[in-house]
């Protein structure tokens, strides 16, 4: 009688009802009758009598080895599930203070099982929000997220947490907006309720100059997950760079009545304010903003900047000078010295500092094409560079922006 013979590493491990990783072990560490085609790294195949007669020797030689090590890895891998859906959990409603928390439990989760996609394409999403939320800084936190989506992709190149992470990737850090909407719109395909996709999406057409796309993504965005401020505050900001600020401080408000908040939707409201008729009140409304987000240096600049508009320029040079010490040190706070240089009537000097927010690649260097606060920079050749950048990813993102917009009607 032939013998049955087990042709590749999946039929092995079916006939086993193992992975295929354990398998693998088995045959590197307790020598399973695994053969080889061509040498040590040609194809392999197997013999199921000759796997059946290792069974009974394994059992009857030390069954407890690898007994005892199958259920302390499925004890481990468990409790890396676990630690997983607590984050996905949080994740659902994050906020600035709660990142933290979420990051952590994700670390936690791929230290007990490496193989976790989940856990590492969760990880990456939370460094990106991290950086976007002003909770951490992109030179750190976009390394950190692209270390966690190679892993990923290498264990399941078609996840679809893996897939959106990249967009974003490509979106903020490479800056490849064709490849990024590619992957967003393959995401939507198959989640086609994904708001970390369709804020995405929202963010790539602020960085192309269309705010009626931008708007259009951003609400559906918030309308999927209501209790997550930063999709409030998107929001918020896409009418803010259309200059509607009447529109976007009212939706300050709302999402403020909802109980949201955070660095990112005190900035869009200051900023908002700042384009407004200069007045006691609204400069008092600043004060308290920044005073509430005192570690936010764009927040300080936007203060800097209602500072001089209401003829409150020794105020204003104050802050700047300590924006200008701070930003020797760190890149984060050039928004806003660029806004309180542009309000000081420094021109050159805010468009170098627009020049170095722009290579951070922050979430407010996509809105350069059309924020009202860098109006009268129009006519800087540091700034025109910067546009002509901005045009160039757009002319290339643009070229596969007809699905995108079938996915948009059919979302609608």
């Amino acid at each position: 009688m032939s013998k049955l013979r087990l042709d590749s590493w999946k039929t092995i491990a079916e006939y086993l009802e193992r992975s295929q990783r354990t398998v693998q072990r088995w045959h590197g560490m307790h020598a399973l009758p695994v053969h080889h085609f061509g040498g040590r790294r040609g194809s392999v195949f197997a013999y199921a009598e000759e796997i059946d007669l290792w069974l009974l020797k394994l059992a009857e030689d030390a069954p407890p080895a690898i007994a005892d090590g199958d259920e302390r890895l499925e004890t481990r891998r468990q409790s890396s599930y676990d630690l997983t859906a607590r984050a996905a959990e949080l994740w659902e409603t994050h906020s600035e203070e709660s990142l933290h928390t979420i990051a952590g439990l994700y670390r936690k989760a791929i230290d007990q099982y490496p193989s976790n996609v989940s856990a590492l394409s969760g990880l990456a999403k939370t460094m990106i929000s991290a950086v976007l939320e002003g909770a951490m800084s992109s030179t750190v936190a976009y390394p950190c997220a692209m270390e966690a989506l190679r892993r990923a992709a290498q264990v399941d190149s078609q996840d679809v947490g893996a897939t959106c992470g990249a967009a974003w990737m490509y979106l903020l850090y490479e800056r490849k907006w064709r490849h990024a909407r590619t992957a967003f719109v393959k995401v939507l395909s198959k989640q086609p309720q994904s708001a970390f996709a369709l804020a995405g999406l929202s963010l790539l057409a602020i960085g192309e100059g269309d705010l009626y796309m931008s708007s259009f993504y951003a609400w559906e965005a918030w309308r999927q997950k209501t209790l997550v401020s930063s999709l409030g505050a998107l929001v918020c900001w896409t009418q803010y760079l259309a200059g509607d600020m009447g529109q976007a401080l009212e939706l300050v408000c709302q999402v403020r009545a909802s109980g949201g908040g955070g660095v990112m939707l005190g900035t869009i409201e200051a900023l908002a304010l700042a384009r407004c008729s200069p007045s006691g009140a609204q400069l008092q409304r600043v004060e308290a903003i920044a005073a509430n987000y005192c570690q936010s240096q764009t927040l300080q600049g936007v203060l800097g900047y209602v500072y001089a508009a209401n003829k409150q320029s020794a105020l204003a040079w104050e802050i700047l000078q300590r924006l200008e010490k701070a930003g020797a040190k760190q890149k984060h706070c050039a928004y806003g010295l660029a806004i309180l240089l542009g309000g000081l009537n420094r021109k050159q000097e805010a468009a170098r500092w627009l020049e170095a927010e722009y290579g951070e690649r922050s979430l407010w260097s996509l809105g350069f094409r059309t924020d009202p606060m860098l109006v009268a920079l129009c006519g800087e050749p540091r700034y025109e560079a910067i546009l002509r950048n901005l045009t160039n990813n757009a002319v290339s993102g643009m070229q596969t922006a007809s699905p995108v917009m079938a996915m948009a009607r059919a979302i609608g």
